[in-house]
């Protein structure tokens, strides 16, 4: 059972543990060939990787199971990496916690190095200590001796070096083991060595392999020869025990994972290295065979957990635990006591406090029960309390009680020794009455007093020259006055008997006190009032209570005491005592003191009555004896309880009765009770105490003779007699006196007058009525015309009668005009029609001349405009623009019903048909231009392919319909279904039509002949006749053919005619592009495209003209045959192919008039785009224009600037001289009279020049601001013009789109003429021929078509990106002119900012110019010789003014451009 020593188990502490290693070969993989005689050496050289798992050698073969068959090992690098002295190879093993090494063994695989060592740690991150040495060089390599052993008495703690395993041989399984207690003396008693047992301990090991045992072949540095020299290891133990000091026997992880020892024999650690906290009783040690040396738990009787060893404790009593933190208030080592002044009554128990008072106990250690021990005149368990008697328990013990017996209630407070006082009692005896009190007495149950003093006072003491007396009725004599009241409130005399007043409280009777017991009984408050009865015997008396009346105020009064003797059968006298005070308990209702006393005051009642029935009635009893204590002058015996009061100012008497001399009764007639005011006479008289009324004199009046009377004036208040003086008025009439001058004005001046002495006119009023402007004129009122505020102040000067404040825009001297820029009646008698704003519109009035006419209203009108206002323009006119005036309308005096147009837009009223702004071209739909207007086309909604017609009032037809409005099928056509097509007939039908046409043409070609036959020309209608015989088809239609050509080549001629008018209309749009600039190229090129496709037209034109002219019509003979079917078959073919031609033409048509649709858009916007360009440009010289005026401007106010200041400093400086020479003429009394003045006349007549050259300069540069203004609103005219001229291109380029319209329409309508000329041709060579030349003319035209299509469509493709282009111009213009705003805003806020620098720099020169005229006006006053400088100084005023003006102009100039701007922006 005893403890033994715990060892653990002895183990390969190496195993299964990683070591690290700082060279591994395989990084990059190498060669290395081992030297003959090692394992595998017959393989010569092999190869080491570390990422190929057979061929790497790292640290994880050190601490691996090592087997002879199979043996694995950790190589280094080869001597080719580097890897020779004094480069080392550092093998590091952690152990992870401290082990105490046996031995070290390290089993080469290659020949053992020739140097290498050994180190330890002791302990983690501790340094690394030398364990071993092995080196076949000691002293040179390590600076060690050799040496294997140690002597006694030596270091234990070194390392040895030897070289028994340094030699080469063997090649290959090499052993060194080395014992770390080896050649150590105290090996032996290695339990009783501290330092062995250190030497041994060890967490980590480092083997440092330091030098190569090579054969000397390495000098050669052959790379063969340093791939077989490398350091590698197949086996590396480390022989040893877990540390754990003998108190473990085995060690294994904790919770964090650390390796520690599971502990035993009650210690904790990692090495069990120390005792549990609570086994403290001895100090800690190693286990050791003989013993275990355990840890023993700490002695603390149960009543503490926490000990520590203490050494002296532990020497002297053999057990070294101290107890720390002992309960239940125990003490000692080991909690075996009571901590000082405790106690227990068991030692099972836990301890108590003593708790002695501190100051009450001898000392604050108790007995074993817990009493202490107490001083004198202290008692009590723990000696806290003092004796009866005494009190304020303290260190010397207790004091006695000193209260005062008359204030007191009884003992004082045994704690603090307070006493407790009565109620009208304070101090710590008692001994003094509160204030307000007075007369401390021990048989007044309030101690003291209250103070009546009526209320004025709280301050009084016992009056000395008062004694006591008795009120007495004894009834000897009579009732004495004694009156008696039963239940029901009837009154009668009181019954009395030689006895005493008889009385019966079983009827409710009382008793009523007569006079002498009534009135001012002040001096019996606090007294008593005894009454005595008489009672039958066998009976008791009634409770019976006093009942006061007084003052409006009642209560009652219970006797508080009793007295009577005994019952012996016998009448016996009961004596009942009541205290007249508010203490009494018995008071009902409770009264304040002062109310009390008031009551007693003016008592006016005093009864006697029952307080309640009883069922055993007394029967009679007999009043004998009323006695009232009271007071009355006298010396003895003293009546102490008779105050004296100590009157506040304004009060006197004994009891502060009455108001001191000066003093009256706040209320009038108010009583002692009302409050004592000074009187308010002002020294002027004295009051009535009662009445407060003053008797004034000194010529004061009012209830204080607070002011003076009527005609005096002063300051009553200072109450003296002369005070009050006459006023110096007129009549002397009342007049006051201005506090700050003390000057006197009159207050009562006579209607009209008004001032101090009412020298000057009254508001409203004129004149001079003292004449202190020349001869007195009486004040009469001002004739403003009723235009006027009369509630006003200042309506019209007071002397000149001139009216100031005139109302209704009104202006003169009597406010008989109306203003400057109103107009109407100022004499009209209501308001609404006086004078009224003119109101003339700013766009249209002409603002250089005056507003409008003062009578009619009239403003001055621009051109062409009218109205009152100049509103808006005249008849026949436009577009209102300021300082233009308005544009004609310009209504075309045919299509238009008036001359008149709408005055925004300028649109004309237009007659029916006529469209326009002008009213100048028929609308849509319309035709026949007149003065009746147009007139409608009315083509049909069917058969017209537009609404519009031509001139001549003929519609064009869609394909099928024919007639003047298209409003019916053609020949050999009909209505379809739908009635929205005419369809044409059967091929059958074609045949029929062509004979019937042949048959009319033949009608009608008879007919001429029949009306006009001629003898020489055969009779040609019979030969057609007989033409109609079978012999064959005769046809004689030369002279229609002829016909036909003349009729084409009129048309050719029109065309020709229309196609130079369009080459006119764009030579005027070119030449209003302005394509003589090179900025607008595009533009011209497309317009000069489009000239040379008219240009073309008009050739091919000529050309077909030509070939109509050069064709020869044959002339045949009338018997020529013709086969007519043959001939109708090829025509009908031709008209089918000749009629998909013209519609493929038509539709060509078509598609080129849409594209000069297009075209004319983009025309129109790009139009709009060159204006918006130019805008732009003109907007840009607009800005340089105004950015370089900016800056003139700029540099004239900054030239200004310094010389203006230098202007004002010499300004400055003539003031300062100025004063100077006053000062230094007042002071020698001498003035240099004409030097001096000429000198300051010199001065400011050059500052006067300075100022005038500044003014022009900035006057200068204010017109060339104006006139860059007003030059960049004129440039804005020609942007106006140019868009009105590029519109009027626009509409000429329409013109020409729509004549190359018509152009190719003709050449369409000749193609299809030609066509039809074809089929009249008799002979098949002629019509061979013709058909030739028709399809070279037809080929011609749908070239040119063809060709003038494209020119089209490119023109429209650059008029679009020439569009394009304009309109991101307009954008950019745009953009720019906001930008051109904001500068314009920028410059004018800028000179806005100078303005105000020469408004400030104007105003220092003005208030230096006033300083000057000051200094100037001063000289003249004292020396009338300075003339001249007075003159000066008038002439500095002028330049002043002079200056304000110039600043004034400047405010307007600026106003004005920034208007200008504003429109600009």
């Amino acid at each position: 059972g005893r403890p033994q020593r715990c060892l653990p188990v002895f183990e390969n502490a190496a195993f299964g543990r990683s070591a690290e290693a700082s060279h591994t070969c395989g990084h990059p993989p190498e060669d290395f060939c081992p030297h003959v005689g090692a394992p595998g050496a017959a393989a010569q050289c092999q190869r080491c990787d570390a990422a190929d798992p057979d061929r790497h050698h790292n640290a994880s073969y050190l601490t691996d199971f090592h087997s002879q068959d199979e043996s694995t090992w950790w190589q280094s690098p080869s001597m080719v990496f580097g890897v020779q002295y004094p480069t080392s190879v550092n093998i590091t093993l952690r152990l992870g916690k401290a082990y105490e090494i046996t031995y070290v063994r390290l089993k080469f695989h290659t020949s053992r190095p020739e140097s290498f060592a050994i180190y330890k740690r002791s302990r983690a991150g501790g340094p690394w200590e030398p364990y071993q040495y092995y080196s076949a060089s000691c002293e040179k390599t390590y600076g060690r001796p050799e040496r294997l052993y140690l002597r006694p008495g030596e270091d234990e703690h070194v390392a040895f070096c030897t070289s028994e395993f340094s030699d080469i041989s063997p090649l290959s399984g090499g052993n060194v083991a080395f014992s770390t207690l080896e050649g150590r003396p105290s090996a032996y008693n290695f339990e009783e060595s501290p330092v062995l047992q250190d030497w041994v301990t060890s967490t980590e090991l480092l083997i440092s392999l330091d030098r190569l045992n090579t054969f000397g072949d390495d000098i050669f540095k052959d790379p063969k020869v340093l791939q077989s020299y490398y350091y590698a290891v197949s086996d590396f133990s480390v022989g040893g025990r877990c540390k754990c000091n003998g108190h473990a026997s085995e060690c294994g992880p904790s919770e964090e994972g650390q390796l520690v020892c599971r502990c035993e024999h009650n210690t904790t650690g990692p090495d069990c290295e120390r005792c549990l906290p609570f086994f403290q009783d001895r100090p800690w040690a190693r286990g050791a065979a003989e013993a275990a040396n355990e840890c023993l738990p700490c002695n603390c009787s149960g009543r503490s957990e926490e000990c520590t060893f203490d050494p002296e404790l532990f020497r002297s009593t053999g057990h070294g635990g101290r107890c720390h933190h002992c309960r239940d208030h125990t003490a000692g080592p080991h909690c075996e006591r009571c901590q000082e002044n405790f106690y227990r009554w068991d030692t099972q128990m836990a301890c108590q406090p003593c708790d002695c008072h501190l100051a009450g106990s001898l000392h604050l250690q108790c007995d074993g029960s817990g009493a202490c021990t107490c001083k004198p005149t202290v008692t009590g368990w723990k000696c806290d309390r003092c004796l009866p008697g005494f009190h304020s328990l303290s260190e010397g013990g207790c004091r006695p009680c000193t209260c005062n017996l008359a204030g007191s209630l009884g003992t004082c407070d045994p704690r603090g020794g307070h006493c407790p006082c009565k109620e009208n009692v304070e101090g710590n005896l008692c001994d003094r009455c509160r204030p307000g009190t007075f007369n401390l007495q021990p048989h007044n149950p309030a101690g003291c007093s209250s103070c009546f003093c009526y209320g004025h006072s709280k301050v009084c003491a016992a009056a000395t020259q008062f004694r006591e007396h008795h009120v007495l009725s004894d009834f000897r004599q009579g009732a004495e006055g004694w009156g008696a009241r039963n239940a029901g409130g009837l009154e009668y005399p009181a019954r009395w008997t030689p006895r005493g007043i008889i009385l019966s409280p079983e009827s409710g009777e009382e008793l009523t006190a007569p006079e002498k017991f009534l009135g001012d009984q002040r001096f019996s408050y606090g007294q008593l009032l005894t009454v005595i009865f008489r009672v039958p015997p066998g009976h008791s008396l009634l409770p019976m209570q006093l009942w006061l009346e007084g003052a409006g105020l009642a209560l009652s009064l219970r006797h508080f005491s009793l007295s009577s003797p005994q019952d012996t059968g016998q009448p016996r006298e009961v004596q009942l005592r009541f205290q007249l005070q508010e203490t009494s308990e018995d008071a009902n209702p409770l009264l304040p003191a002062f109310h009390f006393q008031r009551l007693l005051a003016n008592l006016t009642a005093l009864r006697i009555q029952a307080s309640s029935q009883s069922s055993n009635p007394p029967g009679q009893v007999v009043l004998t004896e009323v006695r009232l204590t009271s007071a009355q002058q006298g010396r003895f015996p003293p009546a102490s309880w008779v105050e004296t009061c100590s009157c506040p100012m304004g009060y006197v008497g004994q009891f502060c009765e009455s108001c001191a001399p000066g003093y009256k009764r706040e209320t009038p007639m108010g009583g002692p009770y009302s409050n004592c005011v000074p009187c308010t006479c002002n020294q002027h008289g004295t009051c009535d105490p009662n009445t407060g009324t003053c008797l004034c004199g000194h010529h004061t009046e009012g209830p204080s003779c607070e002011r003076c009377l009527p005609g005096f004036y002063g300051n009553p208040f200072t109450g003296q007699a002369d005070d009050c003086q006459p006023c110096p008025c007129p009549g002397q009439s009342a007049c006051a006196t201005i506090p700050e001058s003390r000057e006197v004005v009159c207050t009562h001046c006579p209607p009209g007058q008004r001032g101090r002495r009412c020298e000057v006119c009254d508001d409203g009023f004129f004149g001079d009525p003292l004449g202190l402007s020349g001869p007195p004129k009486p004040c009469q009122q001002c004739q403003c015309s009723e235009n006027i505020d009369p509630n006003a102040v200042g309506n019209c000067d007071p002397l000149s009668g001139r009216c100031l404040r005139c109302l209704h825009n009104t202006t003169g001297a009597h406010c008989e005009h109306c203003q400057e820029g109103f107009y109407g009646s100022a004499l009209a008698p209501r308001p609404a029609d006086k004078c009224v704003p003119c109101s003339c519109t700013l766009g249209g009035s002409v603002s250089e001349q005056p507003p409008c006419d003062p009578v009619t209203g009239q403003c001055s009108c621009l051109p062409h405009v009218t109205g009152r206002d100049c509103s808006h323009c005249s008849p026949g006119f436009y577009d209102l623009q300021p300082r233009r005036g308005c544009r004609s309308c310009k209504c075309h005096p045919l299509g238009s019903q008036e001359d008149q147009c709408h005055p925004k837009t300028g649109q004309c009223p237009c007659r029916p048909g006529v469209g326009g702004q002008a009213c100048d071209i028929c609308q849509q739909g319309f035709f026949g231009f007149s003065a009746k207007g147009c007139r409608a086309c009315k083509c049909s909604p069917l058969g017209a392919a537009s609404i519009q017609c031509y001139e001549n009032s003929t519609c064009v037809c869609r394909p099928g319909f024919v007639g003047y409005k298209c409003d019916r099928c053609q020949d050999n056509f009909f209505l379809t279904g739908g009635g929205l097509h005419c369809q044409e007939c059967p091929s059958c039908y074609i045949l029929v039509k062509e004979e019937a046409a042949k048959l009319k043409a033949r009608l009608t070609l008879m007919e001429g002949w029949l009306q006009g036959p001629s003898c020489g020309i055969p009779w040609e209608p019979l030969d057609v006749l007989q033409g109609e015989a079978p012999q064959g088809d005769v046809y004689q239609g030369h002279h229609l053919v002829q016909g036909s050509r003349e009729a084409f080549l009129e048309q050719m001629t029109d065309l020709k005619g229309s196609v130079k008018a369009a080459r006119e209309q764009l030579q005027v749009l070119s030449r209003s592009a302005c394509c003589a600039q090179a900025r607008a190229e595009k533009t011209c090129v497309q317009l000069a495209d489009l000239a040379a496709v008219l240009e073309s037209s008009e050739e091919e034109i000529l050309h077909a003209a030509t070939v109509l002219s050069s064709l020869v019509i044959p002339q045949e003979g009338p018997g020529q045959l013709t086969n007519w079917s043959q001939l109708a078959t090829e025509a009908r073919a031709l008209a089918r192919s000749h009629w998909d031609t013209a519609i493929k033409i038509k539709a060509t048509a078509q598609r080129a008039l849409l594209a000069s649709n297009t075209s004319y858009t983009l025309l129109w916007n790009l139009v709009e785009g060159r204006m918006a360009m130019e805008t732009q440009r003109e907007l840009e010289d607009r800005y340089q224009e105004v950015q370089g005026a900016q800056n003139a401007l700029g540099t004239a106010v900054a030239e200004v600037l310094p010389e203006a200041k230098e202007v004002l400093a010499s300004v400055r400086q003539v003031s300062t001289d100025g004063a100077l020479s006053l000062v230094s003429l007042s002071a020698s009394g001498t003035l240099p009279q004409k030097p001096l003045a000429h000198d300051l006349g010199l001065k400011v007549q050059t500052l006067e020049n300075t100022v005038t050259a500044r003014e022009r300069v900035t006057t200068k540069a204010v017109q060339d601001l104006q006139a860059t203004a007003q030059e960049a609103l004129q440039k804005t005219e020609p942007l106006t013009q140019l868009h009105q001229e590029a519109r009027a291109a626009l509409t000429r380029a329409s013109s020409s789109v729509q004549a190359a319209t018509v152009t190719v329409m003709g050449a369409r309508t000749l193609l299809a003429d030609l066509e039809e000329m074809k089929l009249q041709f008799p002979q098949p060579k002629d019509q061979a021929t013709l058909r030739r030349k028709a399809g070279i003319i037809q080929d011609r035209l749908l070239a040119d078509t063809k060709k003038k299509t494209k020119q089209v469509e490119r023109m429209l493709g650059n008029a679009a990106s020439v569009s394009s282009t304009a309109k991101k111009k307009g954008r950019e213009a745009e953009l720019l002119a906001k930008d051109s705003a904001k500068l314009a805003k920028a410059l004018l806020r800028k000179g806005k900012q100078e303005r105000r620098r020469a408004s400030q720099l104007t105003s220092q020169t003005k208030a230096t110019l006033c300083q000057a005229s000051q200094q100037a006006l001063a000289s003249g006053a004292r020396r009338q010789e300075l003339e001249e400088a007075k003159k000066v100084g008038a002439g500095l005023s002028e330049l002043a003014w002079q200056i304000r003006e110039s600043r004034i102009s400047l405010e307007m100039d600026m106003k004005a451009l920034s208007e200008l701007l504003a429109r600009l922006g």
